[in-house]
């Protein structure tokens, strides 16, 4: 479990480091839609085998609450 939640929470950082960076104010923004969009295909293909992952902790977590049951108990 331990090890599931470190993989979210690396994967997340890493794709928040990305958008952060590719849309700065000193760099050219051209390409930040696909910067942006490959790393999150990239994330995902790491980490979906691991975590089944979301990359967004907030979207997982409020479809446990609302299914609840086994689903809440998973987060």
């Amino acid at each position: 479990m331990m090890s599931a939640m470190v993989c979210e929470f690396v994967m997340t950082f890493i794709f928040l480091l990305v958008i952060l960076f590719s849309t700065d104010e000193k760099v050219n923004g051209i390409f930040a839609g696909l910067t942006i969009g490959l790393s999150l295909t990239l994330i995902h293909l790491i980490s979906i085998p691991a975590t089944n992952t979301s990359v967004n902790p907030v979207r997982g977590i409020s479809q446990a609450v609302f299914v609840g049951g086994e689903a809440l108990q998973q987060v």
